[in-house]
């Protein structure tokens, strides 16, 4: 090896240069020697004495073996790299960084890996070098451009749990800060890159949640996004910044409550609030009330002496019932006039997640709201699907009932019918429960439902 080293140099010192390159590729020939940093920089020699072009990937191989021990050599090669080369490849921004990292070069450090970023992004290469990573957690750890950007790729992954954490924290590190300053220009980027990402379900209460803390004022379709958030979010520090939203709108008794249900979160800190939002510090002053005094004072204000089941003295009865969550989304239904439709919506969206004493209060606010047969019928359908879920069957029945004057289609009475089946069935009647179930045959005789029903009643 050494032998043929000096054989090529002579060759170029006698200007023999075409030579010289022949004698290094037949070296190349050997694997083991096509990676030789030496060798690599004598047949570059050759190629500049005879103005040829050095190939860029084999240039680059060179590099990256020098950036282990010669910086210097690295960068007398890196230099004869043409600038326009510098904005498209990926392995050269990583060589670039690799040197400013080395030297110390901060200023450049952040712009090199930002560049990297991003066109790792316009390439739809989400794969961030473990090198990279590395190098970024030991410099930028906060800073808010660099992470969005890591964040950005990780989303094109499709890697949801990564991505909400670090969602999170760059929320957070808006507002874990001693100047508010520029947080809502930062929000509004976190917004435009998770609303520029396909498909990224439930992550889309992140992007609301940056929406709404960057609007001056809120609309009814908006009340339905806290809602969500409030529903959702067990974080305890995204918790306090829903909180802030909540009375940055004025609305103080549902902040009172909600307030409660953040003191109940295993990670509650009241330092954090001195801390960061000591303007909330006095929501956590006041002694709450147990829930069973607010059972009380709620159930002595309505009369319990009913002759006739009606269906009011029930819904009442069902808010005594609610949990502390569902008690704050009731409230929040009644802060705001919600159109017939936003409130049935509401009611579903409630009932996905098996809030179902909420989603009645919506169903009902619905029923009342309208004069529209359709719309009436879809709220008593609503409060059936509740009512039977709650155990609440007599309820359930009498509502069911009651719709069959509404239903106009032959779907619609079924569908009814069937629900005063199944409220017959739960309260053990039945004899009645058959009669429905043979009134639905005579309807449609293909309705599997009905069938089975009635069989397995026909064989007790």
């Amino acid at each position: 090896m050494v032998e043929s080293h000096f054989i090529i140099r002579q060759l170029l010192a006698e200007s023999k240069f075409v030579e010289a390159q022949k004698a290094v590729e037949v070296q190349f020939l050997q694997k083991k020697n096509s990676e030789n940093a030496e060798l690599l920089e004598l047949y570059f020699e050759t190629l500049i004495s005879q103005n040829k072009e050095i190939p860029l990937e084999m240039l680059l191989s060179l590099i990256e073996k020098l950036l282990l021990n010669d910086t210097d050599k690295a960068v007398h090669w890196l230099n004869l790299i043409p600038k326009n080369k510098f904005k498209e490849n990926q392995r050269l921004l990583k060589i670039e960084i690799i040197l400013s990292e080395k030297k110390g070069k901060t200023e450049d450090l952040f712009h090199l890996i930002s560049r990297f970023h991003i066109l790792q992004y316009e390439s739809r290469i989400p794969a961030i070098p473990e090198l990279i990573n590395s190098i970024t957690e030991k410099y930028f750890p906060k800073d808010f451009q660099i992470q969005l950007q890591r964040t950005a790729l990780m989303l094109m992954t499709g890697d949801l749990k990564s991505s909400e954490k670090s969602i999170t924290e760059l929320i957070m590190s808006c507002f874990e800060r001693s100047s508010s300053r520029g947080t809502k220009e930062k929000l509004l980027k976190l917004y435009e890159v998770l609303n520029s990402t396909e498909e990224i379900y439930y992550l889309e209460l992140y992007k609301n949640f940056c929406l709404l803390m960057t609007s001056k004022e809120l609309d009814k379709k908006n009340i339905k996004k806290i809602v969500e958030l409030v529903i959702y979010v067990e974080d305890f520090r995204m918790q306090c910044l829903i909180l802030n939203l909540i009375v940055r709108q004025g609305w103080d008794e549902i902040a009172q409550d909600y307030a409660f249900e953040i003191r109940q979160n295993a990670k509650y800190s009241y330092v954090y609030f001195d801390k960061f939002l000591p303007h909330l510090k006095n929501l956590f002053f006041q002694k709450k009330e147990s829930k069973s005094v607010f059972i009380k004072e709620s159930i002595s204000d309505y009369d319990m002496e009913v002759e006739k089941y009606t269906y009011e003295p029930i819904d009442e009865e069902i808010l005594s019932d609610m949990s502390a969550d569902e008690m704050l989304l009731t409230k929040v239904l009644k802060f705001r006039n919600f159109s017939t439709k936003e409130l049935l919506d509401i009611a579903v969206s409630f009932l996905q997640s098996d809030y179902y004493y909420a989603a009645l209060k919506a169903s009902q606010l619905a029923y009342d709201s309208t004069s529209d047969d359709e719309e009436k019928l879809k709220s008593n359908y609503l409060k059936v699907t509740c009512l039977l879920k709650r155990g609440d069957y007599r309820a359930a029945l009498d509502i069911a009932l009651d719709a069959i004057a509404y239903a106009k289609t032959q779907n619609d009475i079924l569908s009814f019918l069937y629900s005063q089946a199944e409220a017959h069935l739960r309260l053990k009647e039945y004899k009645a429960a058959k009669t429905v179930l043979k009134k639905i045959l005579k309807i449609d005789d293909n309705y599997r439902l009905a069938k089975e029903r009635l069989d397995r009643l026909n064989a007790i």
